[in-house]
């Protein structure tokens, strides 16, 4: 019996212990997934970057603001949290929070609407949809229009006059082309990065690119790094729709007894399926970057329900800023985590920051 009892001792000693704070941590946190984040340059890399760009950034010089949503695990919205509840984390090291909002304070909401031939919805039920998400924002809530098929149009700019923004959601018009990552480019770099406070894009689009120029899915995800906004793209799927209409479309040949059959046509650009799987991994990553989230459509309920949503999302959202407390060099990545002290709460926030790159024209975007 006695080598039996050595033998149950010594397991229960290799048994893996769970360390009390984690089993009863009276806290909640942000997940951060650390094989995803860049290292920071080496100092050879570090010296190209100083040389490439003239220029460090000093501590105290740029505010960080940082989204954050919060809900319980039955997914009901937490809006009472107080700053002195929360801490901000860079790169595992606590900064002093210096900014901090609630779901009360306004935002400025980009709503692009993908107006090209391969959209699954009709113009109208597009109209009606975005027309109900503005009644569900807040007053002083601003919201620029921005409709793309081939080509990116500004509707609106931001403003709070809900008739005008109504008259521009009424003038998108259908068109050929889909310039997913030009209309986010034009966003993003010039409109956005001028504004201040917080900020949201709101993608109505397959996501599938034919006809961007000027920009990339890496430019704009890169781009998107570097600003505090939250991107919420609602995603429908039109490759079944693509497929049937590229063979309605087909000729009609004939064989060697002139017999009829419809020719088969290869797929064109954004009619492959990697196509459509190369967009919703970019509609995915873009989410993920900026803490936000991908929302499905696949009718007209599903449309409404998913701006309904994203509407609610943005009035319970807080942000947190801060001032670096370390030098910031362009380029670098840094790991963001938000922790809020109470226990068995869900936090949605983004996980990494990109500090700008300063004197990068869009000409130089890969």
């Amino acid at each position: 019996m006695r080598p039996v009892l050595i033998i149950f001792l010594i397991s229960l000693v290799c048994l893996p212990v769970v360390p009390q704070s984690r089993r009863n941590r009276n806290y909640s946190e942000s997940s951060i997934q650390t094989e995803n984040i860049e290292p920071a340059p080496n100092n050879q890399r570090r010296q190209a970057e100083t040389d490439k760009y003239d220029e460090v950034i000093r501590v105290k010089t740029d505010l960080i603001t940082i989204p954050v949503r919060i809900s319980t695990r039955n997914g009901r919205a937490v809006t009472d949290l107080k700053q002195a509840e929360f801490k901000i984390f860079e790169n595992g090291i606590e900064q002093e929070i210096a900014y901090f909002a609630d779901e009360d304070t306004p935002f400025t909401v980009a709503l692009m609407l993908d107006m090209s031939y391969s959209s699954v919805f009709k113009l109208r039920d597009i109209q009606v949809a975005a027309d109900l998400f503005l009644a569900q924002l807040r007053e002083d809530d601003r919201v620029m229009i921005v409709a793309f098929d081939e080509k990116v149009r500004v509707l609106c700019k931001p403003t709070t006059d809900r008739r005008a923004l109504r008259l521009a959601i009424e003038a998108a018009r259908i068109g050929s082309g889909t310039s997913v990552y030009a209309a986010l480019d034009s966003v993003v770099n010039n409109y956005f990065r001028d504004i201040q406070g917080r900020k949201a894009v709101i993608l109505l689009s397959d996501g599938v690119d034919t006809s961007s120029k000027v920009a990339s899915a890496v430019s704009v995800l890169r781009d998107f790094s570097e600003v505090e906004t939250l991107v919420f793209p609602i995603r429908y799927n039109t490759f079944d729709d693509v497929q049937k209409n590229r063979q309605k479309n087909a000729p009609i040949l004939y064989d060697e007894n002139d017999r009829p059959y419809v020719a088969t046509l290869p797929p064109g650009s954004g009619e492959r399926a990697e196509d459509y799987e190369q967009a919703n991994r970019f509609l995915s990553a873009i989410a993920d970057v900026t803490g936000g989230r991908v929302y499905k459509a696949s009718g007209n309920a599903g449309l409404n329900r998913a701006f309904a949503d994203i509407a609610a999302e943005l009035r319970k959202t807080y942000s947190l800023g801060y001032y670096p407390s370390v030098e910031r060099r362009p380029g670098e990545i840094y790991s963001i985590r938000v922790r809020v002290y109470r226990p068995d709460l869900i936090l949605r926030a983004r996980e990494k920051f990109t500090e700008p790159r300063r004197g990068e024209s869009s000409a130089d975007r890969p």
